[in-house]
């Protein structure tokens, strides 16, 4: 007897239907895990953990951040891109994502613009131009003025080479007609270890990690990446307002998943999402750091990364950008 193999593809494909739809309807029913592009301790990881407390609490079920730094946040996506598409490994990417894939990274593959399944942003932060508080720095016009007498012997750090802690010091550095020397460490900790310890005079940081040694008088804020200045420290300056129109550079965290997860769990994580950043709780407490709460849909999410991919595409073009 011949066997027809287009009637028993079609047979396994109605008989997997109601399976995939039953484990959609059950989702989630096991752990998720969280997937970070840095190290503990960084405004990335607390942001990711603050999430998962949320969406633990929503789900019923745990929710663990796992982090792997390294390679401009690339490992971190690497490993979600290729994880199962059943929403059980998320991705919690930022601005790298979208403009280092075959820009700054040309092995990079995963563009988290246009290869996974958007879920939904979950905040953007200004970044704080910070120095030592016994810096001679007063203020960025001292700072720009220094690094004109002294080409090249100034040193900034970044949190990585393609972040956009080091991109927003070149966008000053083209602003301002001054070249100083990127020395680039592996997140924020080390960053501000060596600021402290005198091996670089300036960095752009994430408000979260800096505020408190800004508050405790270890460090001091010389401008604000952002076009408005922050509640938490009215004092400091804009760039824009330091003599610079228009600059505005800002870091952002977004949550989604592998290109082919169900649009059914999607939009279950969009909803857990949007419940947990409307929580008066996660609300103060991400907004105390400088962070502005992001909400909408997936598709909502996808505009905003299409937009941050040609924004930022076209920013590290025209400033020539090379990775260390």
């Amino acid at each position: 007897m011949k066997i027809c193999l287009a009637a028993l593809f079609s047979l396994a494909c109605t008989l997997s239907a109601p399976i995939a739809n039953a484990q959609e309807q059950n989702y989630p029913n096991q752990p998720i895990q969280i997937v970070v592009g840095f190290p503990p301790g960084g405004s990335a990881d607390s942001t990711a953990r603050l999430i998962g407390e949320g969406l633990g609490k929503e789900f019923g079920q745990p929710v663990i951040v796992v982090n792997k730094p390294g390679a401009g946040t690339s490992i971190a996506a690497e490993f979600v891109a290729k994880a199962p598409a059943d929403g059980y490994t998320l991705l919690l990417g930022g601005n790298t994502l979208v403009y280092g894939p075959g820009l700054l990274y040309p092995t990079m593959k995963s563009n988290l613009a246009q290869d996974f399944a958007p879920i939904g942003g979950v905040v953007t932060t200004p970044l704080i131009l910070v120095t030592r508080s016994d810096s001679p720095f007063q203020n960025v016009q001292q700072l720009v003025a220094a690094a004109k007498s002294k080409p090249g012997q100034l040193n900034y750090g970044s949190t990585g080479s393609g972040i956009i802690t080091q991109i927003a010091v070149e966008m000053l550095d083209a602003r301002a007609g001054i070249s100083m020397t990127h020395i680039p460490y592996k997140g924020t900790a080390p960053m501000l270890t060596a600021m402290l310890s005198g091996d670089i005079e300036v960095a752009f940081d994430v408000v979260s990690s800096s505020a408190p040694m800004i508050q405790a008088g270890r460090l001091r804020g010389l401008g604000i990446s952002g076009s408005k200045r922050l509640k938490t420290f009215p004092q400091i300056p804009t760039i824009a307002e330091s003599g610079y129109p228009g600059f505005d550079a800002i870091a952002w965290y977004g949550l989604a998943a592998p290109q082919r997860t169900p649009p059914a769990v999607v939009q279950k994580l969009n909803t857990a999402l949007q419940k947990v950043l409307a929580n008066p709780k996660t609300q103060q407490t991400l907004e105390s750091t400088g962070n502005e709460v992001m909400s909408g849909t997936p598709a909502d999410f996808q505009n905003f990364l299409n937009a941050e991919r040609s924004k930022w595409t076209t920013a590290v073009k025209q400033l020539n950008i090379k990775l260390d």
